[in-house]
């Protein structure tokens, strides 16, 4: 039995033969890479997540004081153990980011904050080995920083990333003068820049800075208009650090003005709002414990979502008092609950 061959038509010959040449000439692009998803799947509902930095009781571990503050807490922040920023990718690959992230935290059922930092304890800026003398408008360093945000994305895959932690102290600092090389609009620029880099590769990281209400330092408000620098539409959440005990006049709950929160919206609207780290001192001279139990309810309701904001973030300081002069936790150093607990606890069961 014979086999014919198969014959095609003319035309047909021709278009097949042009299209060989074409894709010769026009291989297919790539499809681009692989976008990243967050590492925690969360559901938003019309409540707000709690979350706490767990520091340890007297005798207590960091693998105990992680699982207790679980118990009552849905988030906890993440800064490395300090990290420089051109460390921290490597830090949350290593051993310790396997234990404190994903152990600790996501294994406890939290999920994580990251925080990255470039201003130094004296308000100067973080360099890298090789850049000491650089400012925030070196294009070297800017490079380097916006590489090391990316870098902690594709390692850890966070869900909520702050790329800079009160960033408005730089502000109160140097000012915005467009001829100062360490001028507060060199940050806002590379903000943004980053902001759009982290988007390409994880749409879904809810991507922001970190702003102080207060300094601490100065016993005052913050200057918050600086808020208008920013495009509000690369700010996916407007997040704070609050201690207003710290403000001269305020020394109790009741003293903080109506509008001490909602003015922010003044200035960038419409944004869902989040609290990184908030506290208050169960001292008497901040009304005691029940001062501190009173600021909780106060903040989680009265300041923020009954002044029609959308409250997404409640961060307590930390769990328990760090030593006997400080009074910021909701515990004591040996573990005895304050009243502000219960009050704590309740917000779970609210949301």
């Amino acid at each position: 039995m014979s086999i014919k061959k198969m014959v095609l038509p003319p035309l047909l010959l021709l278009i097949l033969i042009a299209g060989i040449i074409i894709l010769s000439k026009n291989p297919a692009q790539p499809s681009g890479e692989t976008k990243i998803t967050p590492a925690d799947p969360i559901k938003f509902s019309n409540g707000f997540f709690i979350g706490i930095l767990p520091t340890p009781e007297e005798g207590q571990t960091f693998e105990q004081a992680y699982l207790e503050a679980s118990k009552f807490a849905q988030f906890s922040p993440v800064w490395g153990k300090p990290t420089p920023f051109y460390n921290l990718a490597n830090e949350l690959a290593g051993q310790w980011g396997q234990t404190f992230v994903e152990h600790y935290i996501r294994g406890n059922g939290m999920f994580p904050i990251i925080q990255m930092s470039f201003i130094n304890q004296g308000l100067t800026l973080v360099t890298p080995p090789g850049l000491d003398d650089a400012t925030m408008d070196d294009s070297r360093w800017r490079e380097a920083y916006k590489q090391a945000v990316l870098d902690v994305v594709k390692v850890s895959r966070p869900l909520y990333l702050s790329i800079g932690n009160e960033v408005n102290r730089w502000y109160e600092k140097y000012g915005a003068n467009e001829n100062d090389p360490n001028g507060f609009q060199h940050y806002v620029s590379l903000y943004e820049e980053i902001y759009d880099a982290v988007k390409e590769i994880s749409p879904t990281t809810k991507v922001f800075c970190t702003f102080a209400r207060e300094m601490v330092n100065e016993g005052r408000e913050a200057d918050i208009s600086i808020l208008t620098m920013f495009n509000p539409d690369k700010m996916d959440l407007l997040a704070f650090t609050s201690y207003p005990y710290a403000v001269a006049g305020i020394n109790e709950p009741s003293d903080i003005p109506q509008d001490y929160y909602s003015k922010l919206f003044n200035y960038i609207p419409n944004k869902p709002f989040g609290f990184s780290e908030l506290g208050w001192p169960s001292i008497d001279a901040f009304g005691g414990e029940r001062g501190q139990a009173d600021f909780i309810t106060k903040t989680s309701g009265p300041l923020t979502k009954e002044q029609g904001m959308n409250l997404q973030l409640f961060g307590w300081a930390w769990l328990h008092d760090l030593d006997k002069d400080d009074r910021l936790g909701l515990l004591k150093r040996d573990g005895t609950e304050k009243i502000a607990y219960s009050v704590w606890k309740n917000l779970l069961s609210q949301n």
